[in-house]
């Protein structure tokens, strides 16, 4: 089933606890992805190539940012490659999540709330994809 044809067009999964859907955006909760990204990816590389990507990402966010927030190299390095991989997937709340974290350890902050907030983001990321997944023919 195409990305664009998703089985619940007018929901949206948002970043929480649950990675349940929902009908409508709470205030202030943002998307944990964004549909038309995804969309426009999938009529340039077709629905089973955007799905290896999708795969790839759960992957690449399953083996990052298990660090303690005292090794600030190694989650500065993870925060950076979900960043990029994420935004271009569309998972635009991830990858602000993964910047904000990888400032956080450059510039020495406290990693506890950004590490937190990342990683919430990673878990409603990969909600979705499975949620995407499970909706693939």
């Amino acid at each position: 089933m195409p990305i664009s044809a998703h089985p619940f067009p007018d929901t949206t999964i948002l970043d929480g606890p649950s990675g349940a859907s929902v009908a409508s955006h709470p205030a202030g909760a943002v998307p944990v992805y964004d549909p038309a990204t995804l969309a426009e990816l999938e009529g340039v590389f077709g629905h089973a190539r955007l799905m290896d990507l999708l795969a790839h990402l759960k992957i690449e966010i399953s083996q990052r940012l298990g660090w303690p927030d005292t090794d600030r190299l190694a989650l500065r390095h993870d925060a950076h490659t979900l960043l990029s991989v994420s935004g271009s997937l569309g998972f635009f709340d991830l990858s602000r999540r993964c910047l904000e974290m990888e400032q956080a350890c450059l510039l020495g902050a406290d990693l506890v709330a950004p590490l937190s907030a990342a990683r919430a983001a990673a878990e409603g990321a990969i909600a979705a994809i499975c949620d995407m997944e499970a909706c693939a023919p």
